[in-house]
């Protein structure tokens, strides 16, 4: 079992509270339709003989909450965030994109490592979508951005003047700002995985 998560501050590109708000029922929904494949450090519970079963936490990846509650779900057991259970998360004042990143990294590292095939049925949508979500959706922005720009149809021109237009719109801005983030973390996944870090002040 996990918590949800109110952050304390919203950062300095003003998102962290959407980009919660949005996270929180994702993880609220996967568990009502079986497991949730995201786990938060501030607060996970595990039972001990589950726990021993699958091998404890892994050592080769930064999200070892995640991955092994994701390991039990796909074992047919459930892996839940509870609603009435939140935990109130520091953001850092300094090194917010930073952590952003770093967050993003070990969240990558996870999906990569968990075989959609292993899945349970009511498991298998929920991993899919995340997978989808974490590894490859992020992609789809500046391949459509590329294709317009390079494109310079007065269609294209327009689709793009839009998009820039939209990012005043909150919504739009927590979706951008969190594909940038997994973007850049894939990135730095190349060369440093970051599972150990300097401790951010917040």
């Amino acid at each position: 079992m996990t918590c949800l998560k109110k952050p304390a501050a919203d950062g300095p590109t003003g998102v962290e509270a959407g980009y919660r708000d949005y996270y929180n029922l994702l993880r609220l929904a996967e568990s009502k339709r079986w497991a949730t494949p995201i786990f938060h450090g501030e607060l996970a519970a595990y039972r001990t003989a589950v726990l021993r079963e699958v091998g404890g936490f892994p050592l080769d990846i930064g999200a070892d909450d995640s991955h092994t509650a994701t390991q039990i779900a796909l074992r047919g057991r459930r892996a839940v965030a509870a609603e009435d259970l939140w935990c109130i998360e520091a953001v850092p004042r300094d090194g917010y994109n930073r952590w952003r990143v770093r967050r993003a990294q070990h969240l990558l590292q996870h999906f990569a490592k968990t075989p959609l095939r292993r899945a349970p049925p009511p498991m298998r949508p929920i991993l899919a979508a995340e997978k989808h979500l974490h590894l490859a959706n992020p992609w789809l922005l500046p391949a459509a951005a590329t294709l317009l720009a390079l494109s310079a149809t007065p269609t294209a021109i327009a689709l793009l003047a839009t998009g820039a237009a939209l990012l005043a719109a909150k919504l739009y801005r927590i979706w951008v700002a969190t594909q940038l983030y997994l973007i850049a973390a894939t990135l730095r996944n190349l060369w440093d995985k970051q599972l150990v870090w300097d401790k951010q002040k917040k």
